[in-house]
């Protein structure tokens, strides 16, 4: 005889649900703690957990959830498929807590979105809410017990203590997946090729269209292998994969005495495809001395459930679970690890990983963490003198509140300096280095932490808009304040040197060309490339991008800069066209080459360089300069027009709405001026004003008197706005 069980009822029975749970019954309660704790970590950062009677109850500020989610018989829909540094890797985890309660029969009750609600598990998986009153508090509180089973929060209570530090704040990337992976993802998407394309890091706008072009409305989930293969490789060639760092961490807690932090990459093979996984990790490892050796591994700041054991023994200590079976000759410690990366390997439904993929760099960290972890010598030590490095990265914190006023004002980075500046001296002796705070100090701590929030950067160089004639300095809130104007360019040149903004504004080129104008004065600012991504992001709209500097050393590393990743930023979501000028064509043009100084150092040059141009560069340059006007005019045109598209035509919609805009302002104007002038507008408007000053000349009087009582009153004004707040006033309250 043949029977036959649904996958869902292996959750509903205590002897089947810790296979499906990935733990033995002992670490139930453990599990179902912690993928509460998981969920609401990962949706608002932080949450509240506690006992009341015999139930325990997390609370988190989130938005709230569907209670029919604790359904056990329901298909496994989750965010969980878009691979991100979170909590969670599976998306199983209200089905766990759902099957804990209804095989042990215990009670849940939840609390969200106003209501609150006993869940009752019927015989056919699903969950039915019963709503028992109203819940006037934000959020969602869930309670539970699981019968006569005790419950243990402590992997709960580890995920809260360690939701710290940085998290990762953008999207998912075409790297992280391997061709099967990523063809299973559009498998399981209900929406649209578009729709999905969009969660892809830089892949919002006018880029999602390109790319989907040949899927306009498509659901995803028909695409074939093969059709999912050609997306993923054009995503590819669209972004970078994202550098480890931006992943987030921990940081380092005072009460360890060892602390190691490493970053990197492992890959993960295709096997029917053509495209591996490239999975970028952070690693941080934390240790103290002791003579009983423990260990804990975090995922993304949560506990694995994976079993990971340490012994000691003749000074080898040796660590093995999960994957991981590794010796090092080093004296016992209690060992923290954490590691932040968008996947790795699982072997069971309960996330056990597989750390093998990494087994060299966390054995490598741990034997770094435990060296450092050293017991203070004996006896009186020599204080060395800390570095400006070190005190700037004691007292920063501090001075950023101190020069934003606790988080009410926006700073200036000068100021920040200032306010750094007295701590150095004290313990230093001697000035910090303007340039040296802000080109290493502080961008390596905004590389590694993100932009200081409030701090903004002062204007360095102008974008100037064609047919409109404006030049709008380029700073941090210029750009966070602008807004493109609609369908007035679709190309912008970047350029070395603002100087030839005037030759090239004389003759009339952003207008022929439809070009806006930028600079930076010398180099690639942060805002610049911030406003670069946030054109390229401009919906419907497509631009075209273009950069030309001097033929030298320091002209193509900034093109390469503008284009490529940095310390400071990530490299440009928008493809930029170098037009040069580079050092093979200068020669070839016969302009003037100007020998530089050699100082002994290699000077850098962009990646694109051939190498006996890389050579040729560290002696000699040709400066845009070097072109007479008409000759660089020359130049300048026939390069764009190489990539010329053509003026800006915006669709027939954007046309027709204009063309009925200019039609009602120009009818409205003549139809105006008709029925002035029927009215005898002029005479009677002299006439009333005359009345009015007849009869309100105790305003008039007063006038000297009104203007300075007010301003004092309200000191943001300017004496023409208390002005005109008078003449209202004599309009509404004298008659003519």
């Amino acid at each position: 005889m043949l029977f036959e069980r649904e996958d869902w009822k292996l959750f509903r029975n205590m002897e089947t649900l810790p296979q499906k749970a990935g733990v033995p019954r002992s670490k139930l309660s453990m599990l179902v703690c912690k993928e509460l704790a998981d969920n609401a970590l990962d949706i608002c950062g932080d949450c509240e957990i506690g006992y009341e009677g015999d139930f325990f109850y997390i609370k988190d500020r989130g938005t709230g959830l569907d209670p029919e989610l604790f359904s056990i018989n329901r298909p496994l829909r989750s965010s969980k498929y878009l691979r991100l540094p979170t909590r969670g890797a599976l998306g199983n985890g209200l089905r766990v807590v759902a099957g804990a309660v209804a095989a042990s029969g215990g009670e849940l009750y939840v609390s969200t979105r106003g209501k609150h609600y006993k869940i009752h598990f019927q015989n056919d998986g699903t969950a039915l809410p019963e709503s028992l009153s109203d819940y006037p508090e934000e959020g969602t509180k869930i309670s539970f017990n699981l019968g006569i089973m005790p419950i243990n929060s402590s992997w709960a209570q580890l995920a809260i203590e360690y939701a710290q530090g940085e998290t990762y704040r953008g999207k998912t990337s075409p790297y992280w997946y391997t061709s099967e992976n990523f063809f299973e993802l559009f498998q399981s998407f209900s929406g649209s090729v578009r729709e999905l394309i969009t969660e892809f890091d830089g892949c919002t706008g006018s880029k999602a269209g390109k790319i989907t072009s040949a899927y306009p409305k498509t659901p995803a989930d028909t695409l074939t292998f093969a059709e999912t293969e050609v997306l993923l490789a054009e995503l590819r060639a669209l972004v970078k994969n994202v550098r480890p760092e931006r992943l987030g961490r921990i940081g380092s807690p005072d009460n360890w005495s060892g602390y190691c932090k490493s970053a990197g990459t492992f890959k993960v093979r295709t096997i029917k495809g053509e495209h591996d996984a490239e999975i970028p990790f952070v690693l941080e490892v934390y240790a103290t001395l002791s003579d009983a050796p423990n260990i804990t591994v975090l995922l993304n700041k949560s506990p694995v459930t994976g079993e990971i054991n340490i012994y000691n023994r003749k000074n080898e200590l040796r660590i093995f679970g999960s994957g991981l079976i590794f010796g090092l000759q080093t004296k016992p410690a209690v060992i923290l690890i954490n590691i932040m990366t968008p996947y790795i390997p699982i072997v069971t439904d309960g996330k056990e990983p597989d750390l093998s993929v990494i087994q060299a760099e966390i054995a490598e960290s741990v034997k770094k963490a435990v060296g450092r972890s050293k017991k203070p010598l004996l006896g009186a030590q020599v204080e060395r003198k800390r570095s400006q490095k070190e005190v700037v990265a004691e007292c920063l914190e501090q001075a950023i509140a101190k020069a934003g006023g606790d988080g009410e004002y926006r700073f200036s980075l000068r100021q920040l300096y200032y306010a750094v500046r007295p701590y150095v001296i004290k313990e230093i002796g001697k000035e910090l280095d303007y340039t040296y705070f802000c080109k290493e100090l502080i961008t390596n701590y905004e590389a590694e932490n993100g932009d200081i929030p409030l701090m903004y950067r002062d204007e360095r160089g102008t974008l100037y808009h064609p047919h409109l004639g404006e030049d709008i300095p380029i700073g941090t809130i210029a750009v966070e304040n602008y807004h493109k104007p609609a369908w007035t360019f679709n190309k912008v040149l970047y350029i070395e040197k603002e100087g030839f903004f005037h030759v090239l504004k004389e003759k009339k080129i952003p207008e022929k060309y439809d070009l806006a104008l930028l600079t930076s004065k010398g180099y690639a600012s942060r805002a610049v490339k911030d406003l670069l991504d946030a054109l390229g992001e401009n919906g419907e709209e497509e631009i075209t991008f273009f950069c030309i500097h001097d033929a030298d050393a320091y002209g193509t590393a900034i093109y390469d800069a503008l284009q490529n990743e940095t310390r400071a930023r990530p490299g440009r979501k928008v493809k930029i066209i170098n037009l040069g000028l580079d050092p093979e064509e200068a020669v070839a043009m016969g302009l003037e080459i100007e020998k530089v100084e050699n100082s002994g150092r290699k000077k850098g040059v962009a990646s694109y360089i051939d190498p006996d141009w890389e050579s040729w560069l560290q002696d000699y340059r040709v400066e845009l300069n070097a072109m007479s006007t008409p000759q660089f005019l020359a130049w300048l045109e026939g390069k764009i027009k190489l990539y010329d598209k053509g003026k800006v035509i915006p669709p027939k919609r954007v046309m027709l709405e204009s063309l009925d805009q200019s039609l009602e302002d120009k009818l409205g104007q003549v139809i105006a001026d008709e029925i002035l002038e029927q009215n005898h507008y002029q005479g009677k408007v002299a006439a009333a004003l005359r009345q009015v000053k007849e009869n309100c000349r105790d305003w008039q009087t007063r006038l000297e008197e009104i203007v300075p009582v007010e301003l004092a009153n309200e000191p943001v004004k300017r004496w023409k706005e208390v002005v005109e707040a008078v003449s209202e006033e004599m309009v509404k309250n004298c008659r003519f």
